[in-house]
């Protein structure tokens, strides 16, 4: 045992300073030597016995084992002392074998003296790493105690699998996360598999096998707790490979990633709404770079995502703002958002009207960083607006267009009747007859215009027959060579049979005369060409359908009226307006003439193309219906007197109205009662129904009007003759009297022969029953 040895057995010999317990020992060594050489001397009476020779040899050199000192004292105590104590005397001994045990002595002190250094040194070195190994031990305890806390902070567990055994060492927070608020007993590869989901089970077992034949994997998976609560993990493992190869342990850790799993599945869900969006949803930076451009912004403009990332937005799609972008940004700036409409330009090169909205962008740091936009194709319905304004200012116009030509027709009523009146009184040879015929032109010519404005009105309700269209533009040919200049040439191409149609004959001269007139102005002085066609055509609905829109057609057979001139032609703008009222190209032009062929045409079912370019000239092609009536042969036209007898009661709010069919009916030898509105005309006829034959009713009149005035004159008298007036036209007057016993109708303004015509042919009809 080492004197260290002794040291740390007996703690009294620490105080004990280390030379001076080196000698005690040596002084103990030999006095126990002695002492057991002395009992073998006693015991057989011989001092040099071999073995005490050799004890005290032992003790010599273990005592210089211990040191020089000790060493040197126990061979002088041995060389003189023993010897005195078993003879009495001091022996002599021999110097040489003396110096002999000394020079022993020493050498067994050196290596005695160089061990022990090497011993100490070797312990130090030893407390030095044993230190070491202690710091770094509760340096490493540390380090899992501050990685154990790191990982429980995170909501991580970790699990260490012995492959050979099947015990598995976790965390708290492993269990934890499986539902278990206190670590279980015991965990194995059986109950974790128990807790998978049933359906990634298979795709776990096949994680673990990729974790020990490749070092490593990560997976997520669904779990199910005790409590039923499914939860999604995230596991990453790695395999310790043993000194032969296979894995020994699997180690890893655990997380809770429901809540992220939860988090992209919103983030997909919100994705999936953005690409579902028909608008366009960006997210752009400070400098306008796209940085997000939705499937909405892919099927609206026509660039996919890819192709659009990175682009600045303004050149990208050439936007045209309502107000300087400047201000739109600072709008942004200090409003945090800004909504207006923009003008933009698609792949194909096509222009939408897009409602734009955008809201600013922040960083955690309050700056701004961006805008997000969802713009809105709203072409379609700015069309449909501009359409519908369109609608109503041809709706207020057409009111305003009513009621002039009403009135008009009131005046040329007393113009044309009276007029015509005094004609029939002249002689063939008065010098006056030229100016009367000249006024009934004119009068006949507004009455045309009154009827263009009741045709845009909406009111050009007509009286409708079957008719040969190729029939009747031969008919007017003459009519219509004349009214265009001389510079023009007029080429008809009109098919022959034609199917008829059912129209207002004086209706569709005002559509061939308007289209031809209008045509040969186009020409100008140079001159040129206009060719009207005439045919039938079997159209489908697709054909029919790229005619004037917002016009449906059923497909069937058609006749077709075409109009082609060789004159300077239209741009697209010029061709979007041409059918606006009041709106022309010509110097003096009234506006009209196409606006009224439009209602004309729509009147009748019918519809209209035109084609033209600039330099080109212009084509108007009219389609019709075609009748399943075939056109009635013209009747022979029979010369009567229009003389007759009988009283008129006149009823009209207009005074000329009522003059004018006064003078005309008493100059064909009629008496007339005149009334002023549909109350006193109630009141005249009350008196003395059984006098008057025929009542001259205006259809629209202050107080009452006419079809009120009718229904109390037929309380009256059911079988009282009526003669309606109207600037409308006779099928209107049928449609609001069908039933009501009309007589007859007559359409202002008229000629005094015809209404003279009028009121005898209804006098011929049955005779009022009274």
């Amino acid at each position: 045992m080492s004197i260290s040895a002794l040291r740390y057995k007996y703690p009294l010999l620490r105080r004990i300073p280390d030379g001076l317990l080196r000698i005690v020992i040596a002084v103990l060594a030999l006095t126990a030597a002695t002492a057991a050489g002395y009992g073998l001397y006693k015991l057989f009476g011989r001092p040099s016995n071999p073995i005490l020779i050799l004890l005290l040899f032992l003790v010599i050199m273990g005592t210089a084992w211990l040191g020089y000192i000790p060493g040197l004292i126990v061979i002088t105590l041995a060389t003189f002392g023993i010897p005195w104590l078993f003879t009495g005397h001091v022996r002599t001994t021999n110097p040489l074998a003396f110096a002999a045990l000394c020079v022993l002595s020493l050498i067994v002190s050196y290596a005695g003296d160089r061990t022990r250094k090497r011993h100490r040194a070797l312990e130090r070195r030893l407390r030095v790493r044993s230190a070491e190994a202690a710091r770094a031990a509760s340096s490493m305890r540390e380090v899992e105690e501050r990685l154990r806390f790191v990982l429980d902070s995170a909501s991580i567990g970790y699990f260490d699998y012995d492959t050979a055994t099947g015990v598995v060492i976790r965390s708290p927070k492993h269990d934890q996360i499986y539902g278990y608020p206190q670590p279980l007993p015991e965990w194995n590869y059986a109950i974790f598999m128990r807790h998978v989901h049933p359906e990634d089970r298979d795709a776990v077992a096949a994680s673990i096998q990729r974790t020990l034949k490749e070092g490593a994997d990560y997976s997520e998976f669904r779990i199910v707790r005790p409590n039923g609560d499914v939860r999604w993990v995230s596991v990453e493992g790695r395999a310790l490979a043993g000194k032969k190869g296979p894995a020994t342990h699997v180690g890893g850790v655990i997380a809770d990633v429901t809540e992220r799993r939860n988090s992209e599945s919103h983030l997909r869900e919100q994705a999936q709404l953005l690409d579902l969006a028909h608008g366009a949803i960006l997210s752009l930076d400070n400098d306008g770079a796209i940085r997000f451009w939705n499937r909405g912004a892919e099927a609206m403009y026509g660039w996919n995502a890819e192709e659009a990332s990175g682009q600045e937005i303004h050149g990208f799609l050439q936007s045209v703002f309502p107000e300087p972008l400047e201000s739109i940004e600072e709008k942004l700036k200090t409003l945090g958002h800004w909504e207006g409409e923009l003008t933009q330009t698609c792949r194909d090169g096509s222009k939408i009207h897009v409602a734009s909205r955008w809201a600013a962008r922040y960083s955690p740091d309050g700056s701004m960083v961006g805008w997000r936009e969802i713009n809105l194709d709203i072409t379609e319905r700015r069309r449909r607006d501009e359409q519908l304004r369109h609608t109503q200012k041809l709706e207020s116009l057409g009111v305003l267009a009513g009621g002039v030509a009403h009135d008009f027709n009131n005046l040329l009523t007393g113009i044309l009747g009276n007029a015509s009146l005094a004609l029939d009184t002249m002689t063939a040879t008065n010098p006056n007859r030229g100016f009367l015929e000249e006024v009934m032109k004119a009068a006949e010519r507004a009455a045309d215009l009154t009827r263009q404005l009741l045709a845009y009105a909406g009111k050009g309700r007509f009286v409708m027959r079957t008719v040969n269209l190729s029939t009747l533009v031969r008919d007017i040919g003459e009519l219509i060579q004349a009214s265009i200049p001389k510079v023009v040439q007029l080429k008809q191409y009109l098919a022959s049979p034609l199917p008829g149609i059912d129209a207002d004959p004086g209706q569709l001269q005002q559509i061939v005369m308007n289209l031809v007139i209008n045509a040969a102005e186009a020409i100008g002085p140079e001159g040129g060409a206009v060719t009207v066609r005439t045919g039938a055509i079997n159209a489908d609905v697709a054909y029919l359908s790229s005619l004037s829109p917002g016009v449906s057609l059923a497909s069937g057979e058609y006749v077709y009226l075409e109009v082609q001139d060789t004159g300077s032609g239209m741009d697209k703008a010029t061709v979007a307006r041409i059918f606006d009222p009041f709106f022309t190209t010509k110097f003096a032009g009234r506006g009209l003439g196409l606006s009224a062929v439009q209602g004309i045409v729509q009147s009748h079912k019918g519809s209209l193309k035109v084609y033209s370019e600039p330099g080109k000239g212009t084509t108007f092609k009219v389609f019709f219906p075609a009748s399943q009536q075939p056109a009635p042969e013209p009747e022979a036209t029979v010369k009567v007197s229009l003389q007759g007898e009988g009283t008129i009661l006149v009823v009209d709010d207009e005074d000329i109205v009522r003059m004018t069919a006064r003078n005309t009916l008493e100059r064909y030898g009629y008496k007339t009662v005149l009334a002023a509105d549909g109350q006193q005309a109630v009141s005249l006829y009350r008196t003395a129904p059984d006098s008057i034959d025929v009542v001259l009713l205006d259809l629209t009149m202050p107080v009452m009007n006419g079809e009120d005035a009718l229904r109390q004159m037929q309380t009256i008298n059911p079988r009282v003759r009526v003669l309606l007036s109207s600037g409308y036209n006779e099928v209107e007057a049928v449609q609001r009297f069908a039933g009501k016993g009309l007589a007859g109708f007559i359409q202002k303004p008229y000629t005094a022969s015809s209404l003279a015509e009028k009121v005898k042919e209804v006098l011929r009809s049955a005779p009022a029953r009274k």
